[in-house]
């Protein structure tokens, strides 16, 4: 078996999950598709990059990039800095030919996400973007049903993902407040949820974006005693329509008091429904149309247990009945990754998908500055 050198650029709250994955994969797939080293770790600073090289355990640690992707001895490097330092890394990774594995969204901004795309000719590495939601056994067997045809046409549909940090006008805030760092709640939720739904029953072929910045002004959490203007919004209502009439609501929002991180869809079809909330995890909610007797209606929304059922050879541990949780999700993640590069296969969400879900979110930006509806761009 290969073993692949792995560097981490980042060590805050992704950079750290992304370091958990690949502790814990040996532990939760049997066997592993590929043998990985955690080899060098950057941060912004020495103390805190000597600080991750030994949380990590790491082989060495740097404050510059460069020093981790040209090393030698690193095939994959983890893109877990803030967004306006995604492009740089990856632009040097790819040129590196190292295989790639960044945290959305992929870029700051469109410009960025046009130029990534066109250095990917002749790029011949694996890349994928970390959508965990995409990887949890009820989204999975949400998929399945509806490639079976469980749902039939979709007629329509409503998603959310709401959290409440951001409700308090007074709270100290960071970049993600700012357009210029690629911040926003469209990039920063809405890539989750509209990612999701693409791949459940996309696409899209239309838009139409209502927005809404909550505060002017907050508190600066980089320079205290500071003020800083917010010009990125803190909650968003997204209506898609794809080519056949299907339609429905996105909603995300910071500003939603009472809610913690919750990730919900229903999506109804001619001979059926489903719906998932992520903080019930552990359930997918069907209801099907199709009785025996032919009358539709009367049975009810029925639970799906899935749990920690993942497809072998992942389920063993802990074991397929007991829960299952968003770090859970970013460890199958990854696995899918590591599976790729080992078998040759084809990456999903790849990096091309998650440059075309970056256009997507700029034209629903568009549509909210502008007021109007917008066409949505396509997978090329």
């Amino acid at each position: 078996m290969k073993t692949l050198g792995v560097g981490v650029l980042g060590f805050g709250f992704m950079g750290k999950m992304h370091t958990f994955a690949h502790k814990t994969i040996p532990l939760y797939y049997s066997p592993e598709p590929l043998a990985c080293r955690l080899k060098a770790v950057c941060e912004l600073t020495d103390e805190l990059a000597a600080a991750a090289r030994e949380t990590g355990g790491f082989e060495r640690h740097t404050t510059d990039p460069r020093e981790v992707i040209e090393a030698d001895d690193v095939d994959l490097v983890h893109v877990c800095t803030p967004n306006q330092a995604h492009f740089p890394a990856l632009a040097a990774a790819i040129k590196a030919g190292k295989h790639v594995y960044v945290d959305k969204p992929v870029t700051a901004s469109l410009a960025e996400a046009e130029e990534l795309a066109g250095l990917l000719a002749g790029y011949r590495a694996k890349a994928q973007v970390a959508f965990q939601f995409r990887f949890y056994p009820a989204t999975l067997k949400a998929r399945g049903l509806l490639e079976e045809g469980f749902l039939g046409k979709v007629t329509h549909f409503r998603a959310a993902y709401l959290h409440s940090g951001s409700a308090d006008p007074n709270k100290a805030v960071n970049w993600k407040s700012t357009a210029a760092a690629g911040g926003g709640v469209i990039r920063d939720l809405g890539s989750h949820v509209i990612d999701l739904l693409w791949w459940l029953i996309g696409p899209f072929q239309r838009a139409h974006c209502l927005s809404r910045i909550w505060a002017a002004e907050r508190p600066s959490l980089d320079e205290p005693g500071t003020m800083m203007k917010i010009d990125v919004e803190d909650a968003a209502l997204v209506l898609l329509q794809s080519a056949d009439g299907a339609f429905g609501s996105v909603d995300v929002s910071k500003i939603a008091t009472g809610t913690e991180d919750e990730l919900r869809f229903e999506i109804h079809g001619r001979h059926g429904a489903i719906r998932f909330n992520s903080m019930q995890p552990n359930y997918l909610e069907i209801y099907d149309g199709r009785p025996p007797d032919g009358d539709l209606g009367g049975r009810g929304w029925q639970q799906i247990a899935c749990v920690h059922r993942y497809p072998a050879p992942g389920g063993k541990f802990p074991g397929p009945k007991f829960p299952v949780g968003w770090v859970r999700g970013h460890v199958h993640s990854l696995y899918s990754f590591l599976r790729a590069i080992a078998e040759g296969g084809q990456p999903s969400p790849s990096l091309q998908e998650g440059i075309h879900l970056q256009r997507v979110l700029e034209a629903v930006r568009e549509s909210a500055e502008t007021q109007a509806a917008v066409d949505l761009p396509q997978m090329q």
